[in-house]
């Protein structure tokens, strides 16, 4: 059954047919995907969402061109999005969160019934990778069985050989070539890619404005496109064609340009799976520190008796006691104290949750938490990863600010990303 949760982000197929499916994974959880393709100041949207589960959900109706594919082309054709149904996938597109049978089942129904119903051919079905320009803007859906899902589908077209993913560049040796396997890692668990040729990239790590916290996304304001990209520590956003010319969000600050402030204040909250509530004091707050960018939506935690609202930053870690909206408090607050009452027990839940978001697992007496929390590294933003280079193994964790890693076995020797060349 499909249920229906309606998107705003649509225009009109200008005439055209349907004669294409390109397939998308969300780079996150289910309502994290509602909800930015739901809001308004996203300006992204698909006709169709397939969870884990293999439940579906239709945003858009399929007369009604979706805006899914963005800057794209395919076999001649740019105008994907008035031609084609979008279809999402939940998954965290990282190359290694799997997709379960019954999504991949959901999804073959669902495309089955579209190729028949739309006559669309073989050779129109793709994924986002596929047609997203420039070429390796995007890297959706990572790791789907692509190959057996279009023998599935066209089971009457000659077999093509099993698509193995391309093997990847050799990092080089030495130091440059850990660099550059470390933050391929960190940024692929956010979903983002390391492009060193963009503007924005470039001035992140010259002004050391710390990781992509997230994907890169578009938003368009007053009849301009922009791309932009949330960093550890702020946002950056370009013109859509201007890629040299990068503008902080911090800068945003001349009336004119408030319009565009408030857009990608709310998408950067709606890429977090959260609504921006201008009224609210944990977003006020957050605005004044300044915190990064939000990581995710805000949450209630108990401890010891009280109940409390709490939000997570890419810097740090927010809350309120309920009903006590004003009262804003810091986790790296709590964490300077010293360690005993019932504050001691609510940066044990909050730690907790924060590791928990990012798929990982606090553990206090590990150099490498230790180390992330001296240095101020910001909060966790996957779960610990390892990578083997020059026969040496490594385990890494990335965080909002760096990435903090050592050789396995020699656990309290902690480097930094940062401090390597490349």
């Amino acid at each position: 059954m499909i249920a229906t949760v309606r998107s705003p982000n649509y225009g009109a197929r200008g005439g055209r047919d349907i004669a294409m499916l390109v397939v998308h994974a969300t780079a996150g959880s289910l309502r994290g995907a509602l909800a930015w393709l739901t809001n308004a100041a996203a300006r992204v949207s698909a006709h169709y969402l397939i969870d884990k589960q293999g439940q579906v959900y239709q945003l858009v109706p399929d007369e009604l061109a979706a805006w899914h594919a963005g800057r794209a082309g395919w076999r001649g054709e740019t105008a994907i999005n008035e031609i084609s149904l979008g279809i999402e996938l939940e998954n965290a597109n990282d190359g290694r969160d799997p997709y379960p049978a019954g999504q991949v089942d959901a999804l073959l129904r669902l495309a089955r019934d579209k190729v028949a119903r739309y006559q669309i051919a073989p050779a129109m079905v793709v994924r986002h990778r596929d047609v997203a320009q420039p070429p390796g803007r995007k890297s959706d859906p990572a790791g789907f069985p692509w190959a057996e899902f279009i023998r599935q589908l066209f089971p009457q077209q000659p077999a093509s050989p099993d698509e193995r993913p391309p093997r990847p560049p050799s990092p080089g040796d030495g130091p440059v070539g850990l660099a550059r396997a470390l933050r391929a890692e960190a940024y692929r668990q956010v979903g983002a890619t390391d492009r060193p040729e963009w503007a924005m990239h470039r001035l992140a790590r010259a002004e050391g404005l710390g990781l992509p916290v997230g994907p890169s996304f578009e938003l368009a304001v007053a009849g301009r496109a922009y791309i932009a990209q949330p960093f550890g520590r702020e946002t950056l956003l370009s013109p859509i064609g201007d890629w040299q010319r990068v503008v902080r969000q911090a800068a945003l600050a001349a009336p004119e340009q408030q319009p565009l402030r408030e857009a990608l204040t709310q998408a950067v909250y709606a890429q977090a799976g959260e609504t921006y509530r201008p009224g609210w004091a944990l977003h006020q707050y957050a605005e004044r520190a300044p915190l990064g960018p939000p990581l995710g939506p805000g949450w209630r935690v108990g401890a010891a008796g009280q109940d409390y609202v709490a939000a997570c930053y890419a810097l740090d870690t927010i809350f309120s006691p309920a009903g006590s909206w004003r009262e804003i408090a810091r986790l790296s607050e709590l964490l300077a104290r010293p360690a005993a009452g019932p504050k001691s027990a609510l940066a044990e839940a909050l730690q907790e949750q924060l590791y928990r978001r990012a798929g990982s697992r606090l553990r206090a007496d590990w150099q490498i938490h230790r180390y992330a929390l001296a240095q101020s590294l910001g909060a966790p933003l996957g779960p610990s990863f390892r990578v083997a280079l020059d026969g040496r193994d490594y385990v890494a964790e990335a965080f909002a600010l760096d990435v903090a890693y050592c050789e396995v076995g020699d656990w309290k020797s902690i480097a930094r990303l940062g401090a390597l060349p490349g």
